[in-house]
């Protein structure tokens, strides 16, 4: 008698909807939290190291980009720059 070998099945489309929904929701909540960066003014910006044109820049990534990650890149390189 042979041992049957056990294949996980893949998740069905429903299942697959119903993933790519909630990273859709969780990506719109992020950048929501992202987004409140534009209600400070430009001194506490500065003193997180952005300034307001960088932010509006992440801001218009799409959901699919992590905005703070590109804000970091942006404020690394104009310091960078600087120098």
């Amino acid at each position: 008698m042979t041992q049957a070998t056990c294949i996980p099945a893949s998740p069905g489309p429903f299942a697959r909807l119903v993933t790519a929904l909630r990273d859709r929701t969780q990506a719109r909540r992020r950048r929501q939290r992202f987004l409140r960066l534009l209600d400070m003014d430009d001194h506490m910006l500065d003193d997180m190291g952005v300034t307001r044109a960088e932010v509006v820049e992440a801001s218009y990534l799409p959901l699919s980009a992590n905005a703070a990650t590109e804000l970091y890149r942006m404020s690394l390189e104009r310091r960078r720059n600087f120098m």
